[in-house]
């Protein structure tokens, strides 16, 4: 740590406070990504100590609580904002007004997911039942609709040749008649 630049030792517990370009080289983010994360942490009530100048002074518990958020980002799973909620959600703050964080940060992001997970997959699970039921009140309707589809094109087949048949027996028995009437009539004549 000699090439960091440590601002001072506060006087209660000898902590160490460090400057913006030091956090943003320990953590290895820019300075401007270190400003966006420490707006959004005071977004949702983060408090830091600012000195003379009103520039924020930054603790270890401050650095801890970045390299946090920088990790739950990273993983993928998760937005910045959503991230910074996960890593400030079970802080508490202190009576200075800085953040404490009792509880073990892996301890409660993997709880915390975990249950996240399994509301989600319970969720997912009640979706896919409720789409297989649709989907299957979908194929016995279409299984109905087509075999009542196929009785009625049977029918009017059947119907058609029924008919064609008669007329086809109907003309040849005309024209039976009409050969019959021909001899008939040169008989007699």
């Amino acid at each position: 740590m000699s090439e960091l630049t440590v601002l001072s030792k506060a006087s209660t517990g000898e902590e160490l406070i460090y400057n913006k370009a030091t956090v943003s080289k320990l953590l290895g983010v820019h300075e401007k990504t270190l400003r966006r994360y420490c707006t959004l942490m005071q977004n949702y009530n983060y408090k830091f100590q600012k000195n003379r100048n009103g520039h924020r002074l930054y603790y270890q518990k401050d650095i801890e609580t970045i390299k946090r958020i920088i990790d739950l980002k990273n993983s993928g799973s998760l937005t910045l904002e959503q991230a910074v909620k996960v890593a400030l959600g079970f802080a508490a703050e202190d009576e200075r007004g800085q953040v404490n964080h009792e509880a073990d940060s892996s301890e409660f992001d993997y709880n915390h997911l975990l249950q996240e997970f399994s509301a989600f997959k319970n969720d997912q699970m009640e979706f896919n039942k409720k789409l297989l039921e649709q989907l299957i009140k979908q194929e016995h309707y279409i299984k109905n609709s087509i075999e009542e589809r196929d009785k009625k094109l049977m029918f009017a087949m059947k119907e058609s040749m029924e008919t064609r048949r008669q007329l086809a027996a109907a003309t040849e028995a005309e024209k039976d008649r009409e050969r019959n009437r021909k001899v008939w009539w040169q008989f007699w004549k």
